[in-house]
């Protein structure tokens, strides 16, 4: 028997709320993944068929915790309810149906680097390369998709997407790309979303059935969506309307990737009669932080009005440093963290806290020099690494022969004097055979033409792999080592990486893909009874969260971006830069809605708190070998004054900072002088 006691009577509400809309507003820390997996086991224990639940998170990280939750709850019955993430749920109904979207059989997605890189090529078919950015063009293409915007609809003029300098350009890129992708048997993450909805706008028939089959539908993180993930949501739920969603649009932080703050609203508009329960009590922080995080968040306009508290014991003030320079903050954040830990804390229970990574150089500095463990998050992802990708797409061609971006990344990866003209031979005949690439190699004819060793010696190569059984984690485990045993990817590393430091990373790299990849096979095994490794690998292109250490947690204090750290909470918080043109950030000031933004990033990095925040701003900062003067954050004179220490200080230190300029620039000429007075 499910027992709620334990809920409190809003997330009692909520849990128990079941047929119709239902919008839960969540505040930070309220015990939201806690009601949503109660809410599923409730449905359970309704008589409502596992198979037509469906309840989907923002990422891997997130679905896997809801997962093994509802798992506690209500047992084996929980596999058969469709948990995971809003794009790998879309990607399973775009492999149901290839076909009616207009895609290959055993199409693959393309990573971040590999969707540049046909950016480019698209320029580069213009001759257009060097005249605009790849980048800026892909985030484009990307807001278009989000916007649910086809190649055709950019060229005619009648959608605006920001920032965009030339529509023609742009809609000609975008065409391209469009065809490069189709080309390639791929799709990108966007596509999950955007072929989805056209695939079922244009086939009733299969919207009808998909209506049918999934009645009940969850969205975490609602805040993080946009308009096109609430069209599935409407293609889908629409008929039964038993739509919950549980958002926070103060927690709204993901606008430069599609997100929409206002969308909480627009979900009321498109489910007419939607019932809404707040949850404003506070596990997490104490009363104080609450204070100011909802003072500060009152400043925001278009927002859905809440206020949390907590019954937490904990008082401790803000505390708010002004430092002359960012090596006076260093010290500050070094010093406070060994107080810290004297007092008893670990070094995990801390986090320091920016708007940008370029502020943590200084920190790290701080926190080496006092031997004060530490681990930065942030950077390159795990599997944007060459070593990684290239591993992995080795698995990628074994797996799914019709993988074209996979074979024309390794087939001369370590380098088999395989050339460009070569792969344009091979392209040629496979496409007068119309089959796939890698199926050709071997081809008499084609071998004719090419340099037979090198083409023949990859296929036997691939081949190889192949013949290998792949029926359980250890066989997975096997294929990877021969994989790295024999394709000379080591080999490669060692030849061509003259600093041994980085050598060793890449190789300590390789090596722990065999038993990480074997993991995640036996995982995969033990909830669903057999491998799908095509979902597997769609799961590796999908994941937001990076590979960590398998040997556990370790016990280091936490640098990160405050994006990054939504979602996690520690007992102590220092926020470090919060100055005018920071945070608020500089390309924002002058655009409300954007500094809306800013402050809600703001109140993110307050509520991640439970004890303790600390907030630090400097006179000075170096930036890019320049001295530029600062000043305190707007956000900073809106907490409420009864919340932080520092106060007179504060203020005294805003009013006299030009004063203070002047007077240093004055202090500095005399030593000046002195020097270069003669003796």
């Amino acid at each position: 028997m499910l027992d709620l006691t334990s809920l409190n009577s809003e997330q009692y509400a909520a849990a128990t709320s079941i047929d119709g809309p239902l919008m839960v507003l969540a505040g930070a820390g309220t015990g939201k993944t806690r009601v949503i997996t109660y809410r599923i086991a409730y449905m359970l224990n309704c008589g409502i068929q596992p198979e037509q639940i469906v309840a989907l998170s923002f990422t891997n990280k997130a679905s896997k915790e809801m997962t093994e939750r509802v798992k506690e709850l209500v047992g084996a019955r929980a596999k058969k309810v469709w948990l995971g993430t809003f794009h790998s749920f879309c990607l399973s109904i775009l492999r149901r149906f290839p076909a009616e979207a207009g895609l290959s059989p055993r199409f693959s997605i393309a990573d971040m680097g590999d969707q540049v890189d046909l950016v480019r090529k698209a320029l580069e078919e213009n001759k257009w390369n060097g005249l605009y950015q790849a980048e800026q063009l892909h985030s484009q293409i990307s807001a278009a998709k989000n916007n649910l915007l086809s190649p055709e609809d950019i060229a005619n003029g009648s959608h605006h997407i920001p920032d965009t300098t030339d529509i023609s350009v742009l809609a000609a890129v975008y065409n391209l790309y469009e065809r490069q992708l189709l080309l390639n048997r791929v799709i990108d993450f966007d596509d999950c979303i955007y072929k989805t909805v056209r695939l079922l706008k244009n086939n009733p028939l299969i919207q009808e059935r998909l209506e049918k089959e999934y009645q009940y539908l969850m969205v975490d993180e609602f805040q993080d969506t946009n308009s096109a993930q609430l069209a599935i949501m409407e293609m889908i739920g629409g008929r039964h309307k038993n739509v919950c969603v549980v958002g926070d649009d103060d927690q709204s932080i993901y606008s430069w990737r599609g997100a929409m703050y206002e969308i909480l609203e627009k979900f009321e508009e498109t489910f007419s009669g939607t019932k809404m329960i707040k949850l404003e009590q506070n596990y997490r922080c104490s009363n104080v932080i609450l204070s100011a995080a909802n003072k500060v968040i009152t400043n925001n306009t278009r927002r859905k009005d809440k206020v949390l508290w907590s019954e937490s014991k904990e008082n401790s003030p803000i505390e708010i440093l002004n430092c002359e320079d960012d090596g006076k903050e260093s010290a500050f954040v070094t010093e406070k963290c060994l107080s810290l830990m004297g007092a008893g804390s670990a070094p995990k229970d801390i986090a320091v806290l920016y708007r940008a990574n370029n502020l943590a150089r200084h920190i790290e500095l701080g926190l080496k020099e006092a031997r004060i463990p530490y681990k930065t998050y942030g950077g390159q992802s795990f599997f944007e690494r060459k070593e990684v990708k290239d591993f992995i797409s080795y698995l990628r061609l074994v797996l799914n022969p019709s993988d074209h971006m996979a074979l024309w990344r390794i087939i001369n990866t370590p380098n088999r004097g395989i050339g460009l003209k070569t792969l344009e031979k091979i392209e040629e005949y496979a496409h007068k055979l119309k089959k796939p690439p890698s199926t050709v190699l071997t081809d008499p004819e084609l071998l004719a033409t090419v340099r037979t060793d090198a083409v023949q010696g990859f296929a036997d190569l691939i081949e190889s792999y192949r013949a290998m059984p792949l029926n359980s984690a250890a066989d997975a485990e096997e294929l990877c080592r021969k994989i790295l045993k024999t394709s000379g990817m080591e080999n490669e590393i060692r030849a061509k990486s003259d600093n041994a430091a980085v050598r060793e990373r890449k190789l300590e790299n390789l090596r722990g893909l065999p038993n990480w990849i074997s993991t995640i096979v036996g995982d995969h095994i033990a909830n669903h009874g057999y491998v799908d490794y095509q979902a597997l690998l769609d799961s590796l292109s999908l994941d937001n969260d990076k590979k960590e250490d398998q040997k556990g947690e370790k016990n280091h204090v936490s640098l990160m971006t405050i994006h990054a750290a939504k979602g996690l909470e520690f007992l102590h918080v220092f926020v470090v830069g919060v100055e005018e043109d920071i945070l608020p950030h500089k390309n924002s000031v002058a655009i409300p809605a954007s500094v809306c933004e800013e402050r809600r990033l703001f109140y993110v990095a307050l509520t991640r708190a439970k004890i303790n925040v600390y907030l630090s701003w400097c006179l000075e900062r170096k930036v890019a070998n320049q001295k530029l003067y600062k000043r305190p954050s707007r956000f900073i004179e809106e907490l409420p004054k009864e919340t932080y220490l520092a106060g007179q200080e504060l203020q005294r230190a805003k009013a006299t900072t030009t004063e203070g300029r002047k007077e240093k620039t004055v202090a500095r000429l005399g030593q000046l002088r002195a020097l270069l007075k003669p003796t």
